[in-house]
């Protein structure tokens, strides 16, 4: 009850605050404070003639806001959004303004605008992991609830100033750095157009909604060297490029008794008279799997997203390779999507990433069990993980009994060493994810 109290405080201020900044220019922040003192030290008549400092001071913000409400301004917003951004890396797009009035208008400036949706409290404990803490620590305060706005919003953008706006439609090149990952949505813009004494602005509204995919943030790391072999495949290479069974053409031979009549080559007994079959055989290849850990536990925001980070990084450096990689994690269930060889493409395999989110049970039984039952189609396998427990090693010491090549990805605060981590594979990789640019470049 206290908290909704207190979190419905924090949107009244948060949303005056928006409006204050949105509506009045510098100078008219300038005005309200001395305004605001005016009044404070006028209040006494007798003694100071402040007062009249604070009347003319309120007359020159009503003059303001009654000038702004005459406005003959219309203008259409066409926003040009690239397919794909990235995290922490400059998103540029285009936007285009056509002024609908025969007039020229100056001293404009354009707000581009992300929409935000307000949390409440149980999305305030999974972003800040307040579920296990004591209950003197579970509070959460305006600028803690204020940084999750700005995580879940997934950037800023500054305000663009326009010289002049014709008749011509007017091309603006704005770019902004994307802070999250997931589907960023643009909210409506506002054309903001200050009065004459420009204290305040009138907030033209220009809708169009529109959305991009950020994917997560991707590392150079060099190619992983696992002794993996070939690996039968039912379906051979067409298993890569449809549904359904298929083999490799080999060669041809005489029908036998018992051949299906599918596999009967008609051009060769048209030219010979004999009956012909092709044949066909399954092919050996390497496929490789990906395990990302989405149990984030007690472990802080952005470890998860640095373990997004690595797998996404571990997809990237296979995309060069012929061999097939098998992204598997769990969401709602256990899920597993194959890229390569035909079957999909990187960048699908990035939106994926750029979707999941982590588990709020320890529901690692169930990636287990999916992951030994893919092991005997698997050359090798690449683990992310974010703690080194019991089950967890279980899982690669059953996996190397297998003779499968595994590797582990080990992401932790800084609080972890190797003598720490016991029963680990020989590829074994502990990344501190406050660095983790600089060791994934170093392996």
């Amino acid at each position: 009850m206290r908290q909704g109290f207190v979190f419905g405080q924090y949107r009244k201020v948060h949303r005056f605050d928006n409006w204050m900044k949105r509506h009045f220019t510098f100078t008219g922040h300038f005005v309200i404070t001395f305004a605001v003192a005016a009044a404070v030290f006028g209040v006494n008549t007798r003694l100071s003639t402040t007062y009249q400092l604070f009347m003319l001071l309120l007359v020159l913000l009503v003059f303001s806001l009654l000038n702004s409400t005459f406005n003959r301004l219309k203008v259409t917003l066409t926003r040009k959004l690239p397919r794909y951004g990235m995290v922490g890396e400059p998103l540029c797009y285009s936007v285009t303004l056509t002024n609908l009035t025969p007039r020229t208008y100056d001293r404009l400036a354009l707000c581009e605008q992300l929409t935000e949706t307000l949390p409440n409290r149980e999305q305030l404990k999974r972003f800040y992991r307040l579920n296990k803490q004591p209950w003197f620590k579970q509070g959460v305060s305006y600028r803690q609830w204020l940084r999750y706005l700005a995580f879940q919003r997934g950037g800023l953008i500054a305000e663009t100033p326009l010289p002049t706006l014709a008749q011509i439609p007017q091309k603006i090149k704005i770019s902004f750095i994307p802070t999250r990952r997931g589907t960023i949505t643009f909210a409506a813009s506002y054309l903001a157009k200050p009065d004459l004494l420009g204290l305040f602005r009138r907030l033209i509204v220009l809708e169009a909604r529109q959305s991009c995919l950020v994917l997560p943030k991707q590392y150079p790391i060099k190619p992983l060297t696992l002794a993996g072999k070939r690996k039968y495949q039912t379906g051979g290479v067409a298993l890569a490029n449809s549904v359904g069974n298929a083999s490799e053409f080999m060669s041809l031979r005489d029908y036998q008794r018992g051949d299906p009549l599918k596999k009967i080559h008609w051009k060769s007994f048209a030219k010979n008279g004999k009956l012909i079959v092709k044949e066909y055989q399954d092919e050996y290849f390497v496929r490789r799997a990906l395990l990302l850990d989405t149990f984030a536990g007690d472990a802080a925001t952005e470890q998860f997203e640095a373990a997004v980070s690595t797998a996404a990084s571990l997809a990237i450096n296979q995309r060069q390779n012929e061999a097939l990689l098998d992204l598997m994690f769990v969401g709602l269930q256990a899920h597993c999507f194959t890229m390569g060889r035909g079957v999909d493409q990187l960048p699908h395999l990035l939106e994926i990433l750029a979707s999941v989110q982590s588990s709020e049970k320890d529901s690692f039984a169930q990636i287990q069990h999916a992951v030994l039952a893919h092991a005997g189609i698997c050359s090798s396998l690449v683990c992310v993980l974010m703690h080194w427990d019991k089950d967890r090693q279980d899982l690669i010491k059953q996996l190397l009994a297998c003779g499968l090549p595994v590797a582990v990805f080990l992401l932790h605060d800084g609080s972890l060493s190797r003598q720490q981590c016991a029963n680990k594979p020989e590829h074994f990789q502990l990344l501190d994810y406050h660095h983790l640019a600089e060791q994934l470049a170093a392996l």
